[in-house]
This record gives structure tokens, sequence and C-alpha cells, in this order.
């Protein structure tokens, strides 16, 4: 059975491979920042307190040199998020600001909502964010809060109400979404954000990568076939302090790919040996050889 489903794997990255060579371009199309990697909740089922790395803020200038590069290949995307909360960065309203400055046609924040308070909000919106997504992990106060500690359910609800007004009020663009995984079903009050917001979607928790309980199993047991990681052709993630991380699962900065500081650049890291035999290895159904895709449950037919 392994065997074949190994055979089947192997067919599906030949067939989308050519899709993804096109895709490659000589510059990412979203570059994800890590302004900081500080966070204000200990959530159960997130490795954040596990952290060896420093945490701290992303340096100015280096943020500026990522950003002007980004405007200057015509970048489509720029998330000034990882593994943090983006919001703990005092300046996050000039970074937004500088990077719509540059030409960056979008700019997104994943928060956890916490401190996404109405003056917050409004600041948010006055330095042209254009996109924020709140993560929900639970779907009811029980569930959210015994997950996410500390934080408050009803108080990121109504955050979410507040940034949705404020959105209104002042005539903005901006798109608000919620993002909601739980082990049980929908219940009323994420129904009713659903509603209001501008983009709503549920799943399942997953592990971050790490486990392995569903490495190429599905609910039954049965095998199911991977495909090549799109994140690889698409997205780039540097690190507060300018490691280049594998992806947004790699926490610790274990699977560097390089560096970005003021004498490299992202189109030499992007199209690096480093990147490009992580891509061949899921070009060729290879990825356990890699050992956080090995466990990793995202990237499956």
């Amino acid at each position: 059975m392994r065997f074949l489903s190994n055979i089947a794997s192997k067919a599906a990255c030949r067939a989308l491979g050519t899709g993804y060579e096109l895709a490659m371009r000589r510059f990412p199309s979203v570059v994800r920042i890590e302004t900081t990697n500080a966070c204000n909740a200990r959530c159960i089922i997130c490795p954040h307190g596990q952290i060896k790395r420093p945490i701290g803020r992303m340096d100015d200038d280096l943020f500026w040199h990522i950003v002007d590069q980004c405007a200057e290949a015509g970048c489509k995307e720029v998330h000034l998020h990882n593994f943090g909360e983006p919001l703990l960065d005092r300046r996050l309203e000039e970074r937004i600001r500088y990077a719509k400055d540059q030409g960056v046609p979008k700019v997104k924040i994943f928060t956890n909502g916490s401190l996404l308070e109405e003056g917050r909000a409004r600041r948010l919106i006055e330095a042209g964010l254009d996109e924020v997504k709140i993560s929900f992990d639970g779907a009811t106060k029980e569930e959210f809060e015994r997950i996410r500690t500390p934080l408050q359910f009803d108080e990121v609800v109504r955050n979410v109400k507040h940034l949705v007004a404020a959105r209104d009020e002042m005539q903005s663009e901006m798109r608000i979404k919620v993002a909601c995984c739980s082990t049980t079903d929908k219940h009323g009050t994420m129904e009713f954000l659903e509603k209001i917001v501008d983009g709503f979607s549920f799943g399942r928790i997953h592990n971050w990568a790490g486990d392995g309980s569903a490495n190429g199993q599905g609910e039954t047991g049965k095998p199911r076939i991977r495909k090549p990681c799109s994140r690889l052709w698409r997205t780039f993630t540097v690190l507060a302090n300018g490691d280049v991380a594998l992806c947004c699962l790699d926490y610790d900065g274990q699977h560097l790919l390089g560096h970005v500081d003021a004498g490299t650049s992202i189109a030499d890291v992007w199209r690096s040996a480093a990147y490009e035999q992580v891509r061949l290895r899921h070009k060729e159904a290879r990825q356990a050889e890699t050992s956080l895709c090995r466990h990793c449950t995202k990237s499956f037919f």
C-alpha cells in the first residue's frame, strides 16, 4: 500500500510540476516579515513557549531594506506577522505606512485580536492597512479560553465588532477576515462574526508540524497523496533577526535557507541552492527528507 501511495505521490508531483515552474518567479509574490516574535498569549497548542531564539523586534534598517526590495521587485503582498503577535510592535503603524508609501499593493497582518481595541483599530486603518485577519482557536468561550490562555473570548469578539464599525465609519476599503479553528462545529458567535466580516474560514485545529500523528494519514487511517507545498514557490519568510525560515511553521528557525541583511538580497536567497534543494524534494515526492515537512499535515490531496 505504501509503495502504491508513493507512486501516486510522484505522479501527482510530476503533473503539478509544470504549474509550479510557471509560478516560480525571480522574486516571491508574498514576503512575510516577522516584525516581532513576542506574543501575549500562551496557547496550549502553540510551541511559542519552547522558543530558544531571542525574543525581540526587527531592526528598522533591516525592515526598510526588506520593504524597499519588495517594492522595487513588484512583490504583490507583504505580511507583517509570522511567529508572534504583530500588535506588540509599537511601531507597527509606521511600518505599515512605510510599506504603503513605497508602493506595496497589499499589506496584511494576522493577529489574535486581543490588543485590537478601538483606538488601535483606527490607527491601523489610518496607516493604510489593507487586510487584517483575526484568529480564533476555539468556537466557544469555553474552548477558546481553555486553549488561548490568558486571552478573553468576549474581549476579542468585541474588538472585531469595533474594528468593523471603525472601518465602515471611516469608509476604508480594508478587508477584515476571521479564521476559526475548533474541535467542534460553528456556534452562535462564530455564525454572527461570519455575517459581519469580509471572509470567514473554519477548520480543525492542527499541530505545528511537530508530532507526526497525522503524517500521511487521513481520519480513517488511509494513506493520502502529498503534493508539492505551494509556499516554496510563492512565500518568503524573514525572521526578526533577518534569518530566512523554510516557512511559518519553522517557529524556532531550525530550517534556515539563508539570511537577509544589507549585503544580501531576497532574490539571492530565493534562487539559492538551499531553496532549490527543498523545492526539488517536493517535486520528486521526497518531502520526508526535510524533517519539518515530514510531519506537516498541510500539503495533502
